[in-house]
């Protein structure tokens, strides 16, 4: 089984509070009405996906982190389920409306063939006229970010070529989602891509060095464990001129894709 690296407080108070706020786009999308039965793939500790329960008739949320699902908020019309998304569990009814908002480049940081079969299987679970809307990293998504760890672990001996692969995000372009999306049977109503600058956390445990701890912590673990924490230290060093604002806010480049996507009637 994979580590659970997911710390619910860690991830929604003191690292990312923001994945859960800016999501008026997405949300707004996924337009969700009083008959609609809702699949949440990715839905993390379930801060966002409780706001839906008022308005749907009932909801599924499913992660792949214990830890994550444990925390996630209860109420009377939602189900949580601990689920790997590239194996979703088979006794899933259908829906009519599937989510996911920053999750599928984790999930889909796997095989073509197992990406291709996750849209086939989510194609599979909506109700005929159902749509998937979803959001997450495109290609280019903190790339700054990325680059610096990838540099920081080289320059302690990690393999170039390992250091890359140990990369746990898949941040695809348009122009594949697309090509993923109609190879499975959508029909894509809504194909867009962001560049939304956001400001990190300034709290202790969080800002740079917290995201990088946190979101990043598959590819530390291919440092020994004594020199992880310098690192970390690197990569703020490095990007202190590239992130850091006149008003002291360090900010990182998150590049987003959505996308409305419809099984036909």
């Amino acid at each position: 089984m994979a580590t659970d690296n997911w710390n619910p407080h860690t991830y929604s108070t003191t690292v990312a509070p923001f994945v859960s706020k800016l999501t008026t786009r997405v949300v707004s999308l996924l337009d969700l009405q009083s008959t609609d039965t809702l699949l949440d793939i990715g839905c993390g500790d379930g801060v966002l996906t409780s706001t839906f329960s008022p308005l749907c008739k009932s909801i599924t949320g499913i992660d792949s982190s214990p830890s994550m699902i444990a925390a996630c908020p209860q109420n009377s019309n939602t189900t949580y389920l601990t689920s790997s998304a590239l194996s979703l569990p088979p006794s899933l009814p259908q829906h009519s409306k599937i989510f996911s908002n920053a999750a599928l480049h984790w999930i889909l940081r796997t095989t073509p063939a197992s990406r291709t079969a996750f849209f086939a299987r989510c194609y599979d679970l909506l109700l005929p006229g159902g749509a998937f809307v979803a959001e997450c990293g495109a290609h280019g998504n903190i790339g700054e970010v990325h680059a610096a760890v990838i540099s920081a672990m080289i320059h302690r001996g990690v393999d170039a070529k390992r250091a890359r692969e140990s990369a746990p995000w898949w941040f695809g372009s348009e122009r594949e989602f697309r090509t993923l999306l109609e190879d499975a049977g959508f029909v894509v109503e809504v194909l867009e891509t962001e560049l939304r600058q956001t400001e990190l956390t300034t709290g202790e445990g969080g800002g740079i060095k917290g995201w990088v701890r946190l979101f990043a912590a598959e590819m530390l673990e291919c440092l020994p464990v004594d020199e992880r924490e310098g690192a970390v230290e690197e990569v703020e060093n490095v990007l202190e001129s590239v992130g850091r604002r006149q008003d002291g806010g360090m900010w990182v480049n998150y590049i987003r894709v959505r996308f409305v996507a419809r099984k036909p009637e």
